[in-house]
């Protein structure tokens, strides 16, 4: 690997002076992935699921794209009364906030387990709680209407529920462990689950928590998800934030930092997804080498610093 960056361009994203040079290393990762996903496309996979997740791939490119469209702001004119343009930074933040979400999901099911038996417990577990949320969305008059929906996703949860039960790792929980399990993913309809090395598991695992789990644990990282909501929701704290930003003229700033943040999921992301959907694997190894430490200079900054790499 070589030791320095000669591409001008890339100097100026991998040491940005300006909010332009954030969004330009944005917008080159966003062609990237556009470049993987076009390696996928046609690409037939044996597993049904596998083929479903490559859209996880699809939204964190959408997300990308959305950001880059939103960073122009907007502006409005009211007589001679004229609004300059601003970018609205409790929306860049609410894309940062999924994007993380999104890349917390792919290292539930795929980046955490530590054998294929937990990563298919962890699939099946995805799709029951998905059925599970979508039939809470049906009302008394709907369910005469989607009987056929209903009875679909009711074959998918006892299908799911199956393959659980009888796995063996299922079976080695203890029966306070599995009555757990069962009603936080068969009730609630919630996935934010892990099966530590150690044995167990462990339910309820917050969105800032999932780096305590891979390979993302860095301080770097903390606070990333809290922060984003903090911008995000409608608190009183946000409505401060958004008053003081445009107040004290540290909106660019504040912009700039939502871009930074979404290219560095962006780069985590991509190398995770690149390592298990090794059909497209060909596009990145394709790359001259700047271009590559480009691509996965956040993440190998990420796991670096990690205590379980």
């Amino acid at each position: 690997m070589k030791e320095t960056i000669d591409n001008l361009v890339f100097q100026r994203m991998l040491r940005p002076e300006s909010i332009e040079d954030r969004i330009e290393y944005l917008d080159f990762m966003s062609d990237f992935y556009f470049k993987v996903m076009i390696a996928l496309d046609g690409v037939v996979f044996k597993d049904p699921f596998r083929a479903e997740m490559t859209s996880s791939l699809q939204m964190m490119f959408t997300k990308a794209k959305a950001m880059l469209q939103l960073i122009d702001g907007i502006s409005h004119r009211h007589g001679i009364v004229n609004l300059s343009s601003k970018a609205d930074h409790t929306i860049l933040f609410t894309l940062v906030r999924s994007a993380y979400e999104q890349l917390c999901v792919f290292e539930l099911v795929y980046g955490i387990p530590d054998s294929d038996e937990k990563r298919k417990l962890m699939e099946n577990i995805y799709a029951a709680t998905a059925e599970v949320n979508r039939l809470k969305f049906f009302t008394k008059d709907s369910l005469e209407r989607n009987k056929g929906k209903l009875k679909e996703a009711e074959q998918i949860i006892e299908s799911c529920k199956s393959e659980i039960h009888e796995s063996s790792l299922y079976q080695s929980l203890s029966a306070k462990e599995q009555t757990e399990l069962d009603k936080v993913v068969f009730k609630k309809g919630e996935y934010q689950i892990v099966f530590p090395k150690e044995g167990g598991v462990r339910t309820h695992v917050g969105w800032d928590d999932v780096r305590d789990y891979c390979r993302l644990r860095t301080d770097a990282l903390h606070g990333v998800y809290k922060f984003a909501c903090n911008m995000a929701h409608p608190s009183y704290l946000a409505l401060i934030q958004f008053y003081e930003a445009y107040k004290e003229g540290v909106i660019d700033e504040l912009n700039s930092t939502a871009v930074m943040q979404m290219t560095a999921i962006m780069s985590v992301y991509i190398m995770d997804f690149l390592e298990e959907y090794t059909e497209a694997k060909h596009i990145y190894d394709g790359l001259d080498e700047e271009s590559k430490f480009v691509v996965r200079m956040y993440s190998e900054v990420f796991r670096n610093g990690s205590k379980a790499s």
